[in-house]
């Protein structure tokens, strides 16, 4: 099944976020996860300033890519597996009124047939003059709805 990059992800569909088990994501260890497992990291925007495409903050479509093989792509490490919709997330956008927030196809470059199911969310990073309290929320609420699995 070929994916199209750059094309947004269809409400009915289904997201895992991987999270490193660290507290400053996972309070205690364990769920619930807070909304810095959302802040896009330092390799998310050298990623796209490589490649020129909008900060994507990496997750996986369930339909494609199984959690064991999302997990085969990350490095070594202690990883909790959290499951989102994207109607949430389009729901997310509405209520904050954010017109960024977006899960868009994003395959990875790499033989594996899993690699086809990579997406990334962009509109999580901050613009000049956005509003800090803002992006937080968001981010925050798009924990809130994440289902650990």
């Amino acid at each position: 099944m070929a994916v199209m990059p750059g094309v947004p992800l269809l409400p009915h569909k289904y997201v895992l976020r991987l999270v490193k088990n660290f507290s400053r994501f996972v309070p205690n260890g364990k769920p619930p996860l807070n909304g810095e497992a959302f802040q896009p990291s330092s390799e998310d925007v050298s990623e796209s300033l490589k490649t020129s495409k909008p900060i994507r903050v990496s997750v996986w479509d369930l339909s494609l890519t199984q959690v064991g093989e999302a997990k085969a792509f990350r490095s070594e490490g202690d990883f909790l597996s959290f499951e989102l919709s994207v109607a949430n997330v389009m729901k997310v956008k509405e209520v904050f009124n954010h017109g960024r927030l977006a899960v868009i196809h994003d395959p990875l470059n790499d033989p594996r047939p899993s690699a086809e199911g990579h997406c990334g969310i962009e509109g999580l990073d901050r613009l000049a003059g956005e509003s800090t309290r803002a992006y937080k929320a968001i981010k925050d609420e798009l924990a809130i709805l994440c289902r650990l699995i």
